[in-house]
């Protein structure tokens, strides 16, 4: 089955709006492809989702991150990198990928984009993941 690391900005765009970004939760929830996560990326991911201007009640962040681990395999992340030099919050990412043999990152984020690849993991947009699922 194949395996990625959805960024965190592509998991707060699945809780904001019905795109691309929703469209892979909810194939990972029909078991079409497997979600990687780790702990940071969940604390993160927790973190921006109370910044006051989403207006989302605990009760929702919960829910919501309840949503993600169950379709998600946690990662315990030991691999320590230093590869994305502009946003160095951005590792966390790059991490999970690599300790969790991810087949794919997903990020609409520049500065992961930039580097096209990861030891190996190609980065794609959210819409690439969808035509690449499609094919299977």
């Amino acid at each position: 089955m194949l395996r990625a690391v959805l960024d965190t900005n592509t998991l707060v765009s699945a809780t904001i709006a019905h795109g691309n970004e929703a469209k892979l939760v909810l194939l990972a929830h029909k078991g079409i492809f497997k979600v990687l996560i780790s702990i940071e990326i969940l604390k993160e991911l927790k973190d921006v989702l109370f910044r006051p201007k989403f207006g989302f009640s605990q009760q929702q962040i919960q829910g919501f991150i309840k949503h993600v681990v169950e379709v998600a395999d946690i990662i315990i992340v030991k691999t320590k990198l230093n590869l994305v030099k502009d946003d160095p919050e951005d590792n966390k990412i790059a991490e999970c990928a690599v300790d969790g043999k991810a087949d794919y990152i997903v990020s609409g984020d520049k500065h992961l984009l930039t580097l096209q690849k990861i030891k190996g993991i190609p980065i794609v947009r959210s819409y690439k993941l969808l035509e690449i699922l499609e094919k299977k």
